[in-house]
Order: structure tokens, then C-alpha cells, then sequence
């Protein structure tokens, strides 16, 4: 192996070191180790000799730029031209004020090693940009003025960059409500396809965690020249800031059902979840920045802002967006940055295009995976003539029939942008999922079709055997002897098939995948000759004394009605 190549394998090891807080975890140790067919023994013992020879170095350039006067605000001029050193600089930190600094220095005008004012702005101008902007500003202002090294994933769904934040708009909720939406954003590194971009109330949780894992992961159809490009899978690595919300379980239970791993970024390290940044500072200027009620519009001469009130008691909800209607925005403005939006890293291609040419093949994700990750619910829904009606859509299912019939309602499970299908569930069982009738492929529609032909089938044969034993009952002119004479086999046959389908609760439905039904056994059958009583008809008694309990019974009720004026019951009162 090579020195480039050994150099390459320990820097590797040290950035893991670096995301996981100075600790090189053992399977990063294992995977690249793997990779560089070394063992995870020699892999440490570099790491440990890097480390060493690098503290080595720092020891002794910290020696050589030591100062070597006693006094450190002293310095002569058989030293040479004054320069800046750490004592300057903390002083200049404590009060942020270069004359302040000077003065706290130097307080008397024959104080040691005094030089003038503008001398020692000078020496800290000539510091470095990043160094000068840090002292004064902070981290964030010396980091605008460092330079950093890209990383770029092998392939795509190798790497995914995740990250939230609250949008710089107002929305209004179904009630009347008006809030800052939170949005969260996923992009692949490699091609910079943005997976998801999804708008949430209320502060990522868990539920929202894995809402939007399962959004990005599941596959959806991009049109590029006429040929259909699937986009999703599963990624290999999944990278995050430490805010608390990721570090919460939520983040935890999302990574482990999709069976990536978490690779969190320093803290304050903006700069190592770039491209998640990136994609939020395009969004606020491409979309949001045009939309009505933006907050940072800026301010007028009142010190209020110009594009919106300044609470959100004072916006007046029709005015603006409601949640639904950003979310299509957002959609509309993720398919438009995929397939029309230049990467000059990609060779001003694409993004679609650069997923299209990466041969790598693509892990779809089980949908038993999505439908566990579908923490969302709505309960007690029914099913119309239409399917279920849901956030204003009908979906429609095959085995969503014979819960109609029979009246019971569901539970819908769905997540938060996905609107071409739900996850239908009767209690904690799953039932189907339904997708939105406006996209059914030509397979789902004739298997509704199958089920509603047969459901007709049915009264058809029910029909004519109805109609038959009118005609019979007619012509006979005796209601018991409807059933009279004999029946024709197939009739009867078809009449009992057709009654046990119906009365069979736990008979299940064809679900559209062209298999033959299989149909519950014939129920015994009574003997339709056999006398039937009527409905007016005296129930036989069951011993004697019920029966004369019943007769006197008769007959008391004949003296009551026939003391009765004008009664002539039973002949009593004829003349």
C-alpha cells in the first residue's frame, strides 16, 4: 500500500472520529479495514502514530511562535516590526473594541513596550481574514472566511442529508389558525436530488421523523425524454446536525427500520451538512421569498414589516397560503430544481439527469416498512359509494367492499405529502392500501370492476328465482304452496351459492390478482315442503295445563269485548 493510500484510509478513520465526538467507533473501524484489506489492529496503530506525529508538529510551531520577551505587550524594536500575539488578541476579544484594547494594554503613555494606536491596528489588519473576522464576530463570521474540503458520495442513495427548520412564511390551518410551518428537506449527495421536502406543524417529533424517512425512501416516477426514472430506495448513511430532535429516539427508530447509519455532524459545524443547507437557503430565496405573508421582507420606517403584520393575530387567514396549498408549492418547486436546475459540479447537468446515469441499483423499500412508519391516524373513517374521502381525495381498494356492506369503519394511516395512497387498518389489523381513484392502474380498476359484476351476477340469479316464485305463488293461489313441485337443480344450486356468499361474514374478497375465488361449502339446507306456520298462526301448546291456561284466557277476553256496546262478537249479541 501505497503512502497516499495509507494517508487516505487514516483520514478516513479520523473523520469518522471527528462526527462521533473523538471516539472511532468499532464499526467504522471494521468497514474500513475491510475496505483497505488491513486488520482493524494496523488501521488503529495508524491512527494512534498520525495522532502522535500530528501533536508533535503543533508542539513544536507553538514553540516557534512563542514570543520571546518576558512581557508579552512588550516588544522592542530589535525584535522587529510589531506583530500581534495571543495577548493582544484576548484582550481585543474581551471587550470587542480595538481602541478599548489598545488602552487596556497600554493604560499609561510610559507604559513597557508601548506602540501607537494605529501601529497596532495595522499589525491586526494584516492578521488573517478568518483569524481578524473570529476575534470580533465569532465562529460563524470566521468560518464565511475559511475555505473547506467538498465531500462528495460515491454513488447516489450512498449518503442522504437530512435537516429542518421554520419557514420564513405564515400558513393558515384548517381552523383558522395562522403559523410558521417547520419544513424538512432530504437530499442525496452524490447527484443532489432533493427526496423530500415536506411542511409540518408544530416542531419536528418522532411521528415527523419517520414521516419523512418514509418519503424519501419511498419510490416515485420521474418523465425524462419519454423513459420513466424511478427515484427513492434506501440509503447507506443518513447525515444530520446534533440538534435535539435528531438526536431524539425518533431519528433512532426511523434509521434502524430503514437499516442505515446515523452519521451526525460536529457541533455548530454547519459547514459539514452542506448540502442540506444549501438546499434551505435556494428554497427561501427561489420559493418562499415570493410568497404572500414572508417575514423577511424587512422592516419600514415604523420598525415594522413590510409584507406582513408582525404577529400573526393581526393576518387575516384568507389572505394567505393555507398548509395544503404551500405543500403543492414545495412539490411543484422539488420536481423543478430536479429537472431543470444546473449542478456546475455535475458538469451543469441535472439532477435527474446525473441519477439516471448512476448505474447503481436502487434498494426499494418493503412496504410493510412505510406502513410501520406511518405514525399519522385518523380514526372512525367511513367508506361511500366513492371509497374513503380523505384530505379531499377518494381512495378506492378492492377489499374496501365488503366493509361497506357490512358498515364498519376504518382507520386510515397516511403519511404527510404522500397523497397517491393511504394504509387502511380495521383496529391494528391492515386491510389494503388504497390509492387515490384518480390513479388507478388499469389492474386495480378491473378488479372493482370483477367484484361489482359479481355483487350483479348475484341479483341477477336472485332476481329470477324471485320472479319464478311470484309467478308460481300467483298461479297456485296458496301461499304454503309456494314451494311446491320441484326445482330446478342448477336454480336451486345457484340460489344457495349466491345466499352463502352473501351470509358468509369471513368470506373474503378477490382482490384483483386474477386467482379464482375460493367459495365457502353450501350451508344444509331445509326441506322448503315442509309446513311452515304462518305468521298469524296459533303456537301449539305444550302441555295441558298451558293450554287451558290459554283457553280460559280466550275466553275472559271474549267477556271483556262482549259487554262492550254495540258488540256482536262471536254472534253473543244477535237478536
Amino acid at each position: 500500500m501505497t503512502h497516499t493510500e495509507k494517508d487516505a484510509v487514516v483520514r478516513a478513520a479520523l473523520s469518522y472520529q471527528s462526527t462521533y465526538g473523538g471516539v472511532l467507533p468499532n464499526f467504522a473501524v471494521e468497514q474500513i479495514a475491510s475496505h483497505a484489506a488491513i486488520t482493524p489492529r494496523t488501521l488503529r496503530r495508524w491512527v494512534a502514530d498520525y495522532q502522535a506525529q500530528t501533536a508533535e508538529r503543533d508542539a513544536a510551531m507553538s514553540a516557534a511562535n512563542t514570543p520571546r520577551t518576558v512581557d508579552p505587550r512588550r516588544q522592542d524594536d530589535k525584535d522587529g516590526p510589531f506583530q500581534i500575539n495571543e495577548t493582544h488578541l484576548t484582550a481585543i476579544r474581551s471587550v470587542l473594541n480595538r481602541k478599548e484594547a489598545h488602552a487596556l494594554l497600554w493604560p499609561e503613555e510610559d507604559s513597557p513596550g508601548r506602540i501607537s494606536y494605529t501601529t497596532f491596528t495595522r499589525a491586526f489588519k494584516n492578521l488573517p481574514p478568518s483569524i481578524r473576522e473570529g476575534i470580533l464576530h465569532g465562529w460563524d463570521a470566521m468560518g464565511r472566511h475559511q475555505v473547506y474540503l467538498s465531500m462528495t458520495a460515491p454513488h447516489r442513495n450512498h449518503t442522504w442529508h437530512l435537516d429542518w427548520t421554520q419557514a420564513d412564511v405564515w400558513v393558515s390551518l384548517p381552523r383558522g389558525q395562522v403559523v410558521r410551518p417547520w419544513i424538512g428537506i432530504v437530499r442525496d449527495n452524490a447527484t443532489s436530488m432533493r427526496l423530500a421536502a415536506v411542511a409540518y406543524v408544530g416542531r419536528p417529533n418522532e411521528d415527523a421523523m419517520c414521516d419523512l424517512l418514509a418519503t424519501a425512501a419511498t419510490t416515485r416516477e420521474y418523465v425524462l425524454d419519454g423513459e420513466t426514472i424511478l427515484v427513492g430506495g434506501l440509503p447507506v448513511q443518513l447525515v444530520l446536525d446534533n440538534a435535539r430532535e435528531h438526536f431524539a429516539e425518533a431519528v433512532t427508530r426511523g434509521a434502524v427500520m430503514l437499516g442505515v447509519v446515523v452519521a451526525p455532524t460536529k457541533a455548530f459545524y454547519k459547514h459539514q451538512n452542506g448540502p442540506a443547507e444549501s438546499t434551505f437557503s435556494g428554497l427561501n430565496k427561489q420559493l418562499l421569498a415570493g410568497l404572500p405573508a414572508y417575514t423577511k421582507g424587512g422592516n419600514g420606517d415604523d420598525g415594522k414589516p413590510l409584507l406582513c403584520p408582525d404577529t400573526p393575530d393581526k393576518i387575516d387567514p384568507d389572505t394567505i397560503l393555507t398548509i395544503e396549498d404551500l405543500q403543492q408549492r414545495l412539490d411543484g418547486w422539488l420536481v423543478e430544481k430536479n429537472t431543470t436546475g444546473r449542478v456546475h459540479r455535475l458538469g451543469d447537468q441535472f439532477p435527474i439527469v446525473a441519477w439516471q446515469d448512476d448505474p447503481t441499483e436502487i434498494r426499494p423499500v418493503a412496504v410493510e416498512t412505510v406502513r410501520a412508519m406511518m405514525m399519522r391516524a385518523s380514526f372512525n373513517r367511513a367508506i361511500n359509494g366513492e371509497g374513503i374521502r380523505f384530505r379531499g381525495v377518494d381512495y378506492l381498494a378492492p377489499e374496501l367492499n365488503a366493509y361497506r356492506e357490512k358498515g364498519f369503519k376504518v382507520t386510515v394511516r397516511y403519511l404527510a405529502r404522500e397523497t397517491r395512497f393511504i394504509e387502511v387498518f380495521d383496529g391494528d389489523t391492515w386491510v389494503c392500501r388504497a390509492y387515490d381513484r384518480r390513479l388507478l392502474t388499469e389492474t386495480q380498476r378491473q378488479a372493482i370492476l370483477r367484484n361489482r359484476e359479481r355483487d350483479l351476477d348475484l341479483l341477477k340469479r336472485v332476481n329470477a328465482a324471485a320472479v319464478q316464485d311470484r309467478i308460481h305463488r300467483n298461479a297456485t293461489g296458496d301461499d304454503t304452496a309456494a314451494y311446491d313441485g320441484d326445482i330446478d337443480p342448477d336454480v336451486q344450486e345457484a340460489v344457495d351459492e349466491a345466499i352463502a356468499n352473501v351470509t358468509d361474514l369471513n368470506a373474503r374478497r378477490d382482490r384483483g390478482r386474477g386467482a379464482e375465488t375460493v367459495e365457502p361449502s353450501a350451508a344444509p339446507r331445509v326441506d322448503p315442503t315442509t309446513p311452515q306456520r304462518t305468521k298469524r298462526s296459533i303456537a301449539p301448546s305444550r302441555t295441558k295445563s298451558e293450554e287451558k291456561r290459554r283457553d280460559k284466557k280466550i275466553q275472559d277476553a271474549k267477556e271483556r269485548i262482549s259487554k262492550r256496546p254495540g258488540s256482536n262478537f262471536g254472534g253473543i249479541n244477535d237478536d
